[in-house]
């Protein structure tokens, strides 16, 4: 038969399938009101993130102008806005300053090659159909993370927000130098800085729907200007370049590459998960369709495009989304007139900024770092499973003591160690009969629930993992110990449902377990195996050792089986776990 050729969409269905076809005039109007509610939010937010990541504060409005651009082409999502982002623009810092030397040229550079090489990541991710892996990250590590950037968000305005010069960078030491200086703070700008912050966690608790973003520009702007606070010792954020930036393609050489990448793969790994569960949840809630490798795509070339604007990577807003979300959006018009609004704001606007207050701008984000910080969800998380609850935490100090970067890793690590270290002793059963149910009961279970018995001679046991290099001595270990405490085994019978793959080295643990069951005149059996299961069985030899004869395709049948063979058995109560540690599954 024929191999089916694959035929190249035409320009006519690339089209159709895309997110500009979506877009309808009859909602044109509530879209464009859409946009321009994000414009106006986002504009002191990319200012503020901008001042995060140490970069001017016209980068952070063109890594929104460029990233909004690109993804309201190409992303799956109607309602996801792009742009910088708190948690992104730590780990910019972190990975930069040490690199940049104090050169603000230098650091604008540095800076827009590292969202190349994270777009350059995302691509990467978006070719091999990565999509997937946005359930990778698991929640204490992200909660964690946040978490623990949150307190460095909030110590790395301090200084800003007394007037204080703060030379540690270190979250710790960087506390504790600034309440060492804290009698020496500049007076004016502490009670800007206060009433800002005030003004701000007023507005959340009376009207929490309020951008309180905007307001606080809008009243600081005016006072600042009217009142000279800048005479008064109250650093302004001073003139913006009018305009757009001119596009230039970062310079990379094989050294910074080096340099930089383990900062682009933290940051990606950090970006793609939460782009991804974002429109995943945006979409679920509006019975919409998103594809997570074109959301890498999307991603991907947005962060390549705010490089090339000399912006810093970038990744999905969930506040500006919520936004986008409220006003009813139905397709990315919204996106792309929050772009021009922006564009509008750059060639004509950018200069009503210059009297702002560098303390309220701190203020703002002080008060988004007290947001981030979710005591409430690690309360939970302690209640449902310590463990994690105690994965969250040490990723939280990990981010505190050793940095941004290496804190994510460790919580990372902690999570494989986790995993690896349950894949190695995962839960296992002895099954038996119960008088008055059918089928066949875990032991622990059944002696909580009636009488429990087992077949003289007749070991069923179940074991809930995988069968792999990690676990296969323990799998060996567990049967022996069993055998030998009942004394009296003719089958060992596997229940073998929830092995679901079996690697090489665990097939050749299997050999040296039925070579040793032999040896004591015991017979191996397997029961309920899934077909990829059986395929490595045959592949590895196992089957070959142990006979086709002795596979059943359910438990009672390898019972009936045994039944025949030896008509003189009789129930027993269970005893087979005395001496043996058990193990709840």
């Amino acid at each position: 038969m024929p191999r089916p050729r694959f035929e190249r969409p035409s320009w006519r269905q690339l089209w159709q399938s895309s997110s500009l076809a979506q877009i309808r005039r009859a909602y044109w109007l509530q879209d464009a009101m859409a946009g321009l509610s994000v414009c106006v939010v986002l504009i002191p937010a990319c200012v503020a993130y901008a001042d995060l990541a140490g970069m001017p504060a016209q980068s952070g409005l063109y890594t929104a102008l460029a990233g909004m651009l690109v993804y309201a082409i190409l992303g799956s999502s109607r309602l996801v806005i792009v742009g910088p982002d708190a948690a992104i623009a730590l780990l910019v810092t972190a990975a930069i300053a040490p690199l940049a030397q104090g050169n603000p040229a230098e650091y604008v550079r540095l800076a827009a090659e590292l969202a190349l090489l994270v777009g350059l990541l995302m691509l990467i991710a978006a070719k091999a159909r990565l999509g997937a892996m946005a359930d990778l990250l698991s929640k204490p590590v992200l909660l964690g993370f946040m978490n623990g950037a949150a307190c460095i968000l909030i110590a790395s305005q301090l200084g800003k927000l007394t007037g204080l010069s703060l030379t540690e960078d270190a979250f710790f030491p960087r506390v504790a130098q600034w309440v060492q200086l804290l009698p020496t703070a500049q007076d004016t700008t502490v009670i800007v800085g206060l009433i800002s912050m005030a003004l701000l966690l007023l507005l959340r608790l009376v009207v929490p729907g309020v951008p309180g973003a905007i307001v606080l520009f809008a009243l600081a702007i005016p006072t600042a200007y009217f009142l000279r606070l800048g005479e008064h010792g109250v650093a302004l954020l001073g003139r913006l370049p009018q305009g757009l930036p001119a596009l230039v393609l970062p310079f990379t050489s094989l050294q910074e590459i080096a340099q930089l990448l383990p900062a682009a793969a933290g940051i990606a790994l950090l970006a793609m998960p939460e782009g991804i569960l974002l429109a995943r949840a945006f979409a679920r809630k509006h019975h919409d369709d998103i594809n997570p490798n074109r959301e890498l795509l999307a991603l991907g070339l947005a962060n390549m495009a705010a490089a090339c604007a000399q912006g810093f990577a970038l990744g999905a807003s969930q506040s500006r989304t919520a936004i986008n979300d409220a006003a009813g959006v139905r397709s990315v018009l919204s996106g792309l007139v929050a772009a021009g609004c922006l564009l509008l704001f750059l060639l004509l606007l950018s200069d009503s900024l210059r009297y702002l207050p560098v303390c309220s701008l701190s203020a703002l984000l002080i008060v988004a770092g007290l947001n981030l910080i979710d005591v409430a969800s690690w309360r939970e998380m302690y209640r449902l499973d310590r463990t994690a609850a105690l994965f969250s935490l040490i990723t939280t100090a990990g981010v505190l003591i050793v940095g941004v970067l290496p804190g994510i890793i460790v919580g990372i690590l902690l999570s494989l160690a986790y995993l690896i270290q349950f894949m190695a002793r995962p839960f296992d059963a002895v099954l038996c009969s119960v008088s008055g149910r059918k089928g066949f009961h875990d032991v622990t279970e059944a002696e909580l629930t009636g009488e429990s018995r087992y077949l003289q001679g007749l070991l069923v046991y179940r074991f809930y993992a995988p069968l792999l290099f990690a676990n296969g001595g323990f799998f060996v270990e567990r049967i022996s110990a069993l055998v030998a405490a009942d004394g009296d085994t003719r089958w060992v019978l596997i229940d073998a449902q929830a092995i679901t793959f079996l690697d090489v080295t665990a097939a050749e643990q299997l050999l040296t377990l039925n070579r040793l069951l032999e040896e004591a005149e015991i017979d191996l059996k397997f029961a309920r195996c899934n077909r990829p299961l059986r395929e490595a069985l045959d592949r590895y030899g196992v089957t070959a050792a142990i006979g086709a004869d002795s596979f059943y395709s359910h438990v009672h049948d390898a019972l009936a089986d045994y039944r025949s063979l030896y008509p003189d058995v009789t129930h027993e109560p269970v005893s087979l776990w005395d001496g043996v540690e058990r193990r709840r599954s």
